[in-house]
């Protein structure tokens, strides 16, 4: 699978997201790339404090991703790759949708987050005029209050108005992905049976069973 997390509005868990899926997907017996185009570099340094058996994680210019990605991409050695996308729109950000099996949304449940999000599903429409690919993309909402709010009623209520597919699951705020980037250990080491950790296995169960519907959809199609 390739996965590519991607929003041009900072706070909203993008790379949180992406290295807490990857660092699953490793602890599962898959092998993972996880490139850190983001300009901060925020998840080579989390790397770094607590590496994962079949987990690599490199940070690479913008600029050297097309180059970078065809390599890695035709040496068999990764089974999934997870792309953290930077956050500004940029030429790149085109790239790596146009070869994304499914694009994850990271959005709080406010109004200038979905507004942003909107503006990213608009280039994965563009991209997929251009390219002719379908490329599957969901919300996801994030930082989420526990208990049901009218902020949080006002999202699902404007995603729903705009037509945007949604995760079911949603991460929660939480302890555990803020100490993550402290301590290294992702939330499905430190909260495995419940909590962070619950809800991101129950994400990528979702972003599995996606990936795997759309690739069944285009077979029959082909």
């Amino acid at each position: 699978m390739i996965i590519s997390f991607a929003s041009s509005k900072g706070g909203v868990g993008k790379s949180t997201t992406c290295a807490a899926i990857a660092s699953e997907l490793a602890l599962q017996g898959s092998r993972v790339l996880l490139i850190d185009l983001d300009q901060n570099k925020t998840l080579e340094r989390w790397a770094r404090k607590a590496p994962l058996d079949g987990l690599t994680v490199v940070a690479i210019e913008s600029k050297a991703f097309g180059e970078f990605y065809r390599k890695q991409a035709m040496s068999g050695e990764f089974d999934h790759i997870c792309i953290d996308l930077p956050g500004t729109r940029e030429t790149t950000m085109f790239k790596v949708l146009a070869r994304s099996d499914l694009v994850v949304i990271p959005a709080q449940a406010s109004e200038p987050d979905l507004r942003e999000a909107l503006v990213v599903v608009s280039d994965i429409r563009d991209v997929r005029e251009e390219t002719g690919r379908p490329i599957p993309y969901r919300l996801l909402l994030t930082k989420v209050f526990p208990l049901r709010s009218r902020v949080t009623d006002f999202a699902y209520e404007e995603l729903e108005r705009h037509g945007l597919p949604l995760f079911r699951t949603a991460l929660v705020e939480r302890s555990a992905y803020k100490e993550m980037f402290l301590n290294g250990q992702p939330p499905t080491l430190t909260e495995r049976e419940k909590g962070a950790g619950a809800e991101v296995r129950a994400l990528l169960a979702e972003i599995t069973a996606i990936v795997a519907t759309d690739a069944d959809e285009l077979r029959k199609a082909g």
